[in-house]
């Protein structure tokens, strides 16, 4: 049930209070009960490399952003591609992708959730 990202990119909102904690984050704090905090998934599909830039800027709460191939269930995690943010700066994720599809994971640092925001802009690199 991941949301698509059109190939310019886009803004999407939701909220992971009303969500899962289905998968772990390799830049969460440690101790975190097995999948973190509630999480919801967004799918990128990229036809060539790309420049993919992500800001969960405006989010109501410390949140995390993981991004990862779609080889599995949830699939690893690109090297690289897992930001945490605290206070008022939010997760934000600048990389250089090869063609390919994959997930956004929207999460929370430190078991948190709540209402966020995500900009997502796809470029040529």
């Amino acid at each position: 049930g991941a949301a698509k990202v059109p190939p310019a990119g886009g803004f999407f909102q939701g909220n992971t209070a009303n969500a899962n904690a289905d998968y772990d984050a390799g830049c969460d704090l440690g101790s975190q009960a097995p999948g973190g905090a509630p999480d919801q998934m967004l799918k990128l599909e990229l036809p060539t490399k790309k420049r993919v830039i992500l800001d969960m800027k405006g989010s109501a709460y410390n949140t995390l952003l993981v991004v990862r191939r779609t080889t599995g269930c949830p699939g690893p995690e690109v090297a690289m591609a897992c930001a945490a943010g605290y206070y008022q700066d939010r997760s934000f994720l600048d990389l250089s992708l090869d063609a390919g599809s994959y997930y956004a994971q929207v999460d929370g640092y430190a078991g948190y959730s709540g209402q966020w925001f995500l900009d997502v802009f796809i470029v040529d690199p």
